[in-house]
């Protein structure tokens, strides 16, 4: 089972572009590549990055969003953040899914690779060869997105369909297999 996204329930209703009164919102998940393209549209600005991220989250058009009340938006602007901040982890807790370990990632939403549907990902520890690769790369994205890609086993264009909450899990565990000594993986297991 995946995770749902909430429904907001606006303070006050706006009009849709139809004409008809929109009440409520349900909000969507943010994934990778889309959340890179607003971003890129937005520029430096963090007000202008955080209504480009409400116009994915909430579906709305930029009219309709524009009429939003400013704590309806605060509330679409919280949920924005939280998909851009938090581990997929996060979410899945507040649905009461069952934690995994560590190198098998829930993800928050089904992924559709390969003719396959995935719902979690095995991690594995990149070899060293790997790592090197990865440090000839130009940017700090091509290499968070090869190295992401070698120890999924997805290829670089399928990260573009993870979400951002899938994303920034899999950030965090493959960090600690660039950057932990063995003996932090050999307390983890044993506990």
């Amino acid at each position: 089972m995946s995770w749902t996204p909430p429904v907001h329930a606006l303070l006050s209703p706006i009009t849709a572009d139809d004409q008809s009164e929109i009440e409520q919102i349900q909000l969507k998940p943010l994934y990778y590549a889309a959340q890179k393209e607003a971003l890129a549209r937005a520029g430096d600005d963090e007000d202008d990055q955080f209504f480009e991220l409400a116009l994915l989250a909430t579906g709305l058009s930029v009219k309709e969003l524009d009429q939003l009340k400013r704590p309806d938006y605060v509330s679409i602007a919280q949920y924005v953040h939280e998909m851009s901040t938090r581990p997929a982890s996060y979410f899945l807790e507040q649905s009461e899914e069952e934690p995994s370990e560590p190198d098998q990632v829930q993800l928050l939403q089904p992924l559709h690779v390969a003719g396959r549907t995935l719902t979690s990902l095995s991690l594995e520890m990149p070899v060293l060869r790997a790592t090197k690769a990865m440090k000839k790369l130009k940017t700090p994205k091509e290499r968070a997105e090869f190295i992401t890609a070698h120890c999924t086993g997805l290829m670089i264009p399928d990260l573009a369909l993870l979400t951002v909450p899938d994303w920034t899990q899999l950030q965090v565990r493959i960090d600690d297999f660039l950057n932990k000594p063995a003996a932090y993986f050999r307390s983890a297991t044993s506990k």
